[in-house]
């Protein structure tokens, strides 16, 4: 694509990243940068380089204020992070984008890249005609991204450059779909970071109830789903009775993906929201996460509201990756930020069983970790093998 630039200051264009954050030691000061006409224009304190924080206020006050006592599961810190009132605090802060609209503009769309020759971008945002601005969101920690404002029309960049981003968590915005969110940064008993990118866990897409799969699952949604995380094996856990849509009755289970034909789709029903005392099925369903995640496909595991059953079984395979204590409980727990006033914590009791279960698994299987535990859980109970917990751990941690 030809570099042009526009040097007069009626058609300018400004494009300034802001990275919301806290101040602390952890992300450095507040600030905001700016490329003004292809020269470097700082507004604000020092930011190098520009960063974009996407943990929102409550999920960073969370992970700041929940290193528990692992003796004591009688307490939680869940409800001092999030608001008394209803609603969804699962949404990540994204990267926003300013900049002077210009009237002699025609399509503009700002595109997004991982690496900056690649020659599709990760995302490309249509500009709305007369904005003055968007935002990205669904990026990943740990990453430099690559910006382009370019006129479709005239063939023109306006503005380039970069900006990176932190985050101790990654969840994940996607239009009528709750409880998102990346396996990826989650640490191990040895310190080590999951990887992002490559195995999901949230509600189900499509709802199974009233209406059509086209009515209960949106185009937005869609493409985050396919196209900005490109899932590409849906791992469903709801049984028959949910999977049944409700105008149709005579029988038309959903036995494919809604995200298309070229998502694979496996159907492992659980019930008795998941208890680890109660379901056989873990095995299997372990099996298939590991055999596509061997494949290279990107994976999505969901039940209804992606809380119980696959609480669980995020849970199990997170044990299965070896990670810490702390951060298998916050896990568990972040589905409250997803749905306020649920008690999804560590401290649950029946029905959703996070603290009997860590007793049960503490109590009767063997290892010096909870995670170790668990991996003997799975070799004893479910014919979970060494070499599948090796290999998913070789690949979700990559020792």
């Amino acid at each position: 694509m030809t570099r042009r630039r526009i040097w007069l200051a009626a058609v300018l264009a400004l494009v300034t990243v802001t990275a919301w954050a806290q101040a602390g030691s952890r992300y450095g000061d507040n600030g905001a940068y700016s490329v003004h006409g292809g020269q470097r224009e700082h507004h604000g304190t020092e930011l190098v380089p520009k960063m974009v924080i996407i943990e929102n206020q409550y999920l960073k006050h969370y992970l700041d204020n929940s290193n528990y006592n692992q003796e004591d599961y009688t307490y939680s810190n869940m409800w001092k992070s999030l608001p008394e009132q209803y609603g969804r605090y699962d949404k990540p802060e994204p990267a926003v984008f300013r900049w002077d609209y210009s009237p002699f503009w025609n399509e503009v769309v700002l595109e997004i890249r991982e690496n900056e020759f690649d020659p599709v971008p990760f995302q490309a945002i249509h500009v709305k005609p007369k904005s003055h601005g968007c935002e990205v969101y669904n990026l990943i920690p740990g990453r430099r991204y690559y910006y382009s404002l370019v006129d479709i029309m005239a063939n023109n960049e306006y503005e380039h450059g970069s900006f990176f981003v932190e985050g101790r968590r990654r969840m994940i915005r996607a239009d009528f779909v709750r409880n998102i969110r990346d396996f990826g940064g989650m640490i191990t008993d040895d310190g080590k970071p999951l990887r992002y990118g490559l195995l999901y866990r949230g509600a189900a897409m499509d709802n199974g109830r009233g209406g059509t799969r086209d009515s209960l699952f949106n185009r937005d949604g869609w493409e985050v789903l396919h196209n900005v995380i490109k899932v590409r094996a849906d791992i469903d856990l709801r049984g028959p009775r949910e999977l049944l849509l409700m105008d149709d009755y005579a029988g038309n289970d959903m036995n494919n993906s809604p995200l298309g034909a070229d998502v694979e789709y496996h159907n492992f029903p659980i019930s008795d929201f998941g208890a680890i005392t109660v379901s056989n099925m873990y095995g299997p369903v372990i099996a298939q996460v590991v055999n596509c995640l061997q494949r290279n496909k990107v994976t999505y595991i969901h039940c209804a509201a992606g809380a119980d059953r696959t609480g669980v079984l995020s849970f199990l395979l997170a044990g299965m990756a070896g990670v810490c204590e702390t951060d298998l409980a916050r896990d568990y727990e972040l589905t409250c930020f997803a749905r306020n006033r649920v008690n999804h914590t560590r401290n649950s009791e029946f029905p959703y069983n996070y603290a009997p279960s860590v007793a049960y698994i503490k109590a009767n299987f063997k290892g010096d970790t909870l995670s170790e535990k668990i991996q003997d859980y799975l070799i004893t109970k479910h014919g979970v093998t060494r070499e599948q917990i090796n290999t998913f751990r070789q690949i979700m941690v990559g020792d």
